[in-house]
């Protein structure tokens, strides 16, 4: 295993950043919808008059909690799949470092299918 590999690791991880900083912008607005839509329409006194909440902005309310709720769902499945990579990426650095037995005399298509679990 030489230090190549592991600056390769390090690069492609170090290349993901963009994107975790992208995913963070994310979360950051649909907490601020999320937020938003807990806050209660409030009334206006106009003049004199007091003018209730309006429909629309009950609507608006539903929208933003709507949007949070998907907005979150994207950004769930965009964080899953950025660990899945990185996941990808530090097996490949595992597999790299564990050394492939080899037996003297023996074929090494034997050992093609070592450390799967076959079902037995």
């Amino acid at each position: 295993m030489n230090e190549q590999d592991y600056f390769d690791y390090f690069l492609e991880v170090g290349a993901m950043k963009p994107e975790d900083e992208k995913l963070k912008r994310k979360q950051a607005m649909v907490d601020y919808l999320r937020q938003s839509a807990m806050n209660t329409p409030e009334g206006q006194m106009v003049g004199r008059t007091y003018v209730a909440p309006s429909f629309a902005q009950y609507a608006a309310q539903l929208g933003n909690a709507f949007m949070a709720r998907k907005g979150q769902q994207a950004a769930d499945q965009a964080y899953a799949d950025m660990n899945a990579q990185r996941r990808a990426k530090l097996e490949a650095l595992r597999a790299k470092r564990m050394p492939k037995p080899v037996v003297p005399g023996q074929d090494e298509e034997i050992f093609e299918g070592f450390g799967t679990s076959g079902g037995y």
